[in-house]
């Protein structure tokens, strides 16, 4: 990951809550998701502009960081995400054909409370 995918400052690190009831531990315990399904949301934290709050991946594009030749498969790992409300695909405003990841801030997050807020109402937008 390259300094300019991140905010200012920050380097390599991002905020990611443990709690045992939140959202990502809670659907990993009860089965609705798999391994496969964790590291396909780390992968795109990985892309994750952390200054936009988008990820610009393709299922082929994770797939391959995957080591894994079958994007069929990640699109059924982020398929299980979306259902879980832990990442959500946005379109552009500019160019609506432009389509993006971003994460629920509950579940990675980083920078101040404005740059929070701002996550938070984008993701809330790509739910629609």
């Amino acid at each position: 990951m390259t300094q300019s995918q991140l905010g200012d400052g920050l380097g390599d690190f991002a905020m990611v809550p443990l709690a045992p009831e939140g959202p990502l531990l809670v659907a990993l315990r009860e089965g609705r998701l798999l391994g496969r399904d964790i590291a396909v949301l780390w992968l795109l934290m990985a892309r994750l502009d952390w200054r936009t709050g988008r990820a610009w991946a393709s299922p082929a594009e994770l797939a391959a960081a995957m080591g894994n030749s079958c994007p069929g498969r990640v699109q059924e790992s982020l398929a299980r995400l979306r259902r879980e409300a832990l990442v959500a695909r946005g379109s552009d405003k500019r160019d609506p054909r432009r389509r993006f990841w971003c994460i629920n801030p509950a579940v990675a997050a980083t920078g101040g409370k404005h740059r929070r807020a701002l996550q938070w109402a984008q993701f809330q937008r790509a739910l629609e």
